[in-house]
């Protein structure tokens, strides 16, 4: 295969002799341009990269930066040629030459498609295991997009991409989460390749802060999911403050008052999902889509009640059930379909 159009990318931190013969490995495969990045290793690792030289474009760190830093370094680097897709794979021997070279092909048979090496569960160890199964099911229920593998460092980028995961927060762990958001905003498509599931030492050469990286990945998953409680919030506290002024101040009956109270928030709800949640211009389109979600929700929700009553579940229970199905619903609708991007 000709890997001309593809360029390897190695971000190492302290990495041993397994990277020089990664390189080696990847060169012997056909790749042509590999960029190592030595972020903040320091003197006691110079000569590994150092052995690099004429193999492999070097970049380096003085300090350590985190592994996402590292990325956009050498994404901003292969920049400079144009339509070159990039592999990033990892320095500590957990990405064989032959799954680096699977995920390129994919990426030159899918030049437009974020490409994901996915890893067996089933191999992987238990925290391992349950961490990245956790994340793979909030982050499906959060964006839609359900794939078996978030954490995985081999991936595929195309070369249409590369401006805007140059540009993506985080300098951790987290950048690569925030890779997959950021793909899912885009409507990239997204191809799955299984690759073997290496833990050497389970996994002990990893520079993974389990509780600091986790809340990162976290943050960034919820941010969105957080704002749009906030403006529900909001939004809530206006209307029950709006009917109880109009209703006991105002001396208006429950009808009108409630309609007043429900006009108002619902407007104030649609302009801060629209500004603060999703980041979008309010339009006639999203406008009149929102309240048609509105009334699919209420008649929704009425029907849900009703059904989950007529099998005996108490209905301060079967309300909360279906309030809480139908945010995740609203939610999802609203992010991909009212205020897409």
């Amino acid at each position: 295969m000709n890997y001309e159009s593809i360029a390897v990318l190695i971000p190492a931190y302290k990495p041993d002799r397994r990277l020089n013969k990664l390189v080696d490995e990847l060169i012997a495969k056909g790749f042509h341009r590999i960029v190592v990045i030595d972020d903040g290793g320091g003197a006691a690792y110079a000569d590994i990269f150092r052995d690099l030289a004429g193999k492999a474009t070097v970049l380096t760190h003085e300090v350590n930066r985190g592994k996402g830093a590292g990325l956009k370094t050498g994404i901003r680097e292969i920049m400079k040629t144009p339509n070159v897709g990039v592999v990033t794979a990892d320095a500590d021997g957990q990405h064989t030459p032959d799954d680096v070279a699977k995920i390129a092909d994919a990426l030159i048979a899918h030049p437009d498609a974020l490409i994901l090496g996915s890893r067996d569960k089933k191999a992987m160890p238990l925290r391992s295991k349950a961490g990245n199964t956790l994340t793979c099911g909030v982050f499906g229920l959060l964006t839609g997009l359900w794939i078996s593998d978030t954490q995985t460092g081999l991936r595929g980028l195309p070369a249409c991409a590369l401006e805007a995961f140059s540009n993506l927060e985080g300098d951790r762990y987290e950048y690569e989460i925030n890779m997959l958001i950021k793909a899912n905003e885009l409507k990239m498509p997204v191809e799955e390749v299984s690759i073997e599931t290496i833990y050497i030492d389970n996994n002990s050469s990893s520079h993974f802060n389990g509780l600091k990286d986790g809340l990162k990945i976290y943050r960034l998953m919820f941010r969105q999911a957080g704002r749009f409680c906030a403006s529900s919030i909001i939004s809530a506290v206006i209307d029950y403050v709006l009917f109880i002024l109009c209703h006991y101040a105002v001396h208006l009956t429950a009808v009108p008052a409630q309609i007043i109270a429900r006009v108002v928030s619902s407007l104030t709800n649609y302009t801060l999902n629209s500004r603060m949640v999703f980041g979008r211009k309010a339009t006639p389109q999203s406008f009149a889509k929102y309240y048609l979600l509105a009334a699919c929700v209420l008649a929704c929700s009425c029907g849900g009640l009703k059904l989950l009553t007529l099998i005996h579940v108490p209905e301060l229970l079967a309300k909360i059930i279906v309030d809480a199905v139908l945010y995740v619903v609203s939610y999802r609708v609203q992010r991909g379909k009212i205020f897409d991007k």
